[in-house]
């Protein structure tokens, strides 16, 4: 039997968030032949232990977990070791656990192929990280897109003393040429929203173009990470 593949993301209170998540487990699922499946660690039903339970009434034993996580901040290093031994003692799985998604170069390649052309300056808006470390991080994939894009880059978060739209407002009105705003999400989100909102709004003077969160383009990313954890 092959071994399924279970996306697990953050969740999101967004009403097009899960739909995103699925859309990634099925992109997945087709580029390796493996049954895979959405799961959240909050806002959902989708729980990890509910699909570890279908998983084990299909029969399966194991499954490999690949968290849509960028960094190894609160939720890698506590809600997802948590949320597998939680199933694992439910169901008797066992579970896999893959690399999430990260701050590497397939990541910063992707981000950089997505930036349009003419753009000057790139604000790379995330979620942002108590944990120390993690935005620094993120700032470091900022600092990579940008070299691979030949542009400016710097990094604002949507949380934390320093973030919010008003710290990325001022960025965009700071930078220098035309601005692009690209979120480091999976999904669809409210922080985004809120901060598509805010940009839409800036004076037509104010060059700046907005992203879309990351969707199934990071499936490819989610399989590799899948297989690499499966062969090793």
């Amino acid at each position: 039997m092959v071994t399924p593949v279970i996306c697990l993301a953050h969740g999101s209170r967004h009403p097009e968030a899960d739909a995103a998540v699925a859309r990634i487990a099925d992109a997945v699922s087709g580029l390796t032949g493996a049954p895979a499946h959405p799961s959240y660690l909050d806002f959902s039903a989708l729980t990890l232990t509910t699909v570890a339970h279908l998983l084990a009434a299909e029969g399966h034993r194991r499954a490999t977990v690949v968290p849509l996580l960028f960094t190894r901040a609160f939720h890698m290093r506590h809600d997802v070791p948590e949320a597998l031994a939680e199933a694992s003692a439910a169901t008797g799985l066992e579970f896999t656990l893959a690399d999430g998604i990260g701050t590497g170069g397939d990541v910063a390649a992707l981000l950089a192929s997505r930036i349009p052309p003419g753009t000057g300056h790139l604000v790379l808006y995330s979620v942002g990280s108590s944990v120390p470390g993690a935005d620094e991080t993120v700032a470091g994939l900022a600092a990579d897109v940008g070299r691979r894009a030949e542009v400016g880059a710097e990094l604002v978060t949507a949380t934390g003393p320093s973030g919010g739209v008003d710290a990325l407002v001022d960025a965009v009105r700071r930078a220098t040429g035309p601005v692009h705003v690209a979120p480091l999400f999976i999904s669809p989100g409210t922080l985004w929203d809120a901060a598509v909102d805010v940009l839409t709004a800036l004076p037509d003077n104010i060059s700046v173009t907005t992203g879309v969160p990351l969707d199934t383009a990071v499936a490819p990313l989610t399989a590799h990470r899948a297989r690499e954890r499966t062969a090793g």
